[in-house]
């Protein structure tokens, strides 16, 4: 059972996915765990900075797992629905004027991370219809 998983794995991912989207989703995923970061610790600082700091290290370790192909079709499902937590997350924070919600970064953040999400959908949906290229390849 394992021996057919790790076939079909090995076979289909390097070419089912566009390979321009999916280093522009990981380069995209770094921009946004470097904001987050940057807005966890120098923002907020240490005590209250720690969910986003959190944030940024789970885009890294995203990032990480992605680009060694581990389990890679897995952790793009699950990037999609990471994005779209971390987004409703700053929007609620955000309705309730939590601090520091509304300043230029996050919305940089959020954009990015908006872009992003089309990204990871976007390359969901070519590995659905088994589209080998959507741009260059």
């Amino acid at each position: 059972m394992t021996g057919e998983k790790s076939d079909a794995t090995a076979g289909a991912l390097p070419t089912s996915y566009p390979k321009i989207l999916l280093n522009v989703a990981l380069v995209l995923a770094a921009v946004t765990a470097i904001l987050h970061l940057y807005i966890g610790i120098w923002v907020y600082g240490i005590p209250l900075g720690v969910p986003l700091i959190l944030i940024g290290l789970v885009y890294l370790g995203g990032i990480g797992l992605v680009a060694a192909n581990n389990r890679r079709d897995l952790w793009l499902k699950i990037g999609i629905y990471w994005v779209v937590i971390v987004i409703v997350l700053w929007a609620a924070s955000a309705a309730v004027n939590a601090p520091n919600t509304n300043i230029a970064l996050a919305y940089v953040a959020k954009a990015v991370e908006f872009v992003l999400l089309g990204i990871l959908l976007r390359i969901r949906t070519a590995r659905s219809y088994g589209i080998k290229s959507g741009i260059g390849n």
